[in-house]
């Protein structure tokens, strides 16, 4: 069996005697409604393996901690070291989090996001609103080896000495070799086919649906060809309203004081998840615009309002930034006491929003539809023909996860099958 690519012009043989080419592609998937439980996520995603997926995408916070290890028990079992199967993991580049098990991740850059609305606020050239950042923005990626390098490298010295030693690492570059083998275990020709899609949606020549609705996810897990999605996914485009942002010339007038102020999300520092992705793009911001940095942990939801209001009636933070989607109310609320604050609120959103805050949203379905191609492409190059995915609370968000991953695992059986020999 050989399969030629024409993005790349090179050809490579089938790993496998059996040369039955597979004609479709289940996809499995699991709302677990949690976002840090991780016993939930491991019978999840055992479930999933025990039904032949052969690569499983958690899109579920804490909860996910418990995919790796599932997939990790079920390499141990097989006597394997590493996949496949595999796991993909998400927002950070989570890669290093079980070496062998995870052979990329979906990241969600709340790093760029971060950073772009601080220096936007130190230039004073903020906006309020929505910014929606894509694969053209960078704001969604497959992780490289430089985006584990990056996280890695962004833990406290004490913290990185101590996961290596729990990994089994002398040291930093023998865990970046270890990963770098993982990847090899997938062709390079699968690769450069996910590159070549990307390539296509940055171009705007494939357009990846975007679900917000449970009408809309239940359309998509209904459809029996990427075409079939695109053509839904134009058609919802077509009637959204496009993000607005707004410029206030007052909000714009301050003295900066050269400080501005994180309010982390429960988990905190350490999540390897949305919250250490934040301090990423905050640390990044501090060194290349010479500010200071103050940061609030919240241990519940009922700390949001309480962190929020203690910086802004200060006065003193260029601007204030809340991590996640669960600080939506709590910003709405200080933004409208403070509304010469200037905020930045990362995934959250509120049609009513005061026009002092910059909510940062991001186009997952666009990442997730390259997780979707590189789980379905390994998975049918190994001549079976299921994937998976365990996601955290039935929210709008996770159905754009849940219909990029379609959309692309739809989208690379279609090229596999036009492909094979």
């Amino acid at each position: 069996m050989a399969l030629s690519i024409v993005a790349s012009g090179c050809i490579s043989g089938g790993n496998s005697t059996n040369s039955s080419t597979p004609t479709k592609i289940n996809i499995l998937y699991t709302y677990t409604g949690s976002f840090s439980d991780p016993a939930k996520g491991k019978q999840a995603a055992q479930a999933q393996l025990q039904q032949g997926a052969w690569v499983v995408y958690q899109v579920a916070g804490g909860t996910g901690l418990g995919v790796f290890e599932a997939v990790g028990d079920y390499l141990k079992a097989n006597n394997r070291k590493m996949g496949p199967p595999f796991a993909i993991g998400v927002d950070s580049a989570q890669d290093w989090i079980k070496p062998g098990v995870i052979i990329a991740s979906m990241m969600k850059r709340v790093d760029v996001g971060v950073y772009n609305a601080v220096k936007a606020a130190e230039e004073n050239q903020f906006k309020g609103g929505v910014v929606e950042l894509g694969l053209k923005d960078g704001g969604v990626k497959l992780s490289t080896l430089q985006d584990v390098k990056e996280m890695f490298d962004s833990l406290p010295p004490d913290v990185r000495q101590k996961k290596l030693q729990d990994l089994g690492f002398q040291n930093e570059q023998q865990l970046l070799d270890y990963l770098n083998k993982t990847r090899q275990q997938v062709p390079s020709w699968i690769w450069q086919v996910v590159d070549q899609l990307q390539q296509d949606i940055v171009s705007g020549k494939i357009v990846v649906p975007k679900a917000t609705q449970k009408s809309q996810i239940e359309e998509l897990r209904k459809a029996t060809s990427w075409q079939q999605m695109e053509k839904l996914g134009k058609e919802w485009a077509g009637s959204s309203p496009s993000p607005e942002t707004y410029f206030s010339k007052t909000l714009n007038e301050r003295q900066n004081t050269k400080k501005i102020a994180i309010v982390f999300d429960v988990g905190g520092r350490g999540d390897l998840s949305f919250n250490d992705m934040a301090y990423l793009g905050a640390s990044r911001a501090v060194k290349d615009f010479g500010l200071q940095l103050t940061q609030l942990q919240s241990n519940s939801p009922n700390d949001y309002y309480p962190n929020l209001q203690s910086l802004a009636k200060t006065g003193q933070y260029d601007i204030i930034i809340a991590v996640g989607f669960m600080m939506t109310d709590a910003v709405k609320k200080v933004a409208a006491e403070y509304p010469k604050q200037r905020f930045v609120l990362i995934d959250g959103y509120d049609p009513n929003m005061p026009h002092n805050v910059q909510m940062v949203l991001f186009k997952e379905n666009e990442g997730s539809a390259l997780a979707g191609a590189l789980a379905a492409l390994i998975t049918l190059n190994d001549h079976r023909n299921t994937i998976g995915i365990v996601l955290g609370m039935e929210i709008p968000v996770l159905y754009k996860f849940e219909g990029g991953y379609r959309f692309g695992a739809y989208w690379a059986l279609n090229y596999y099958k036009n492909h094979t020999h």
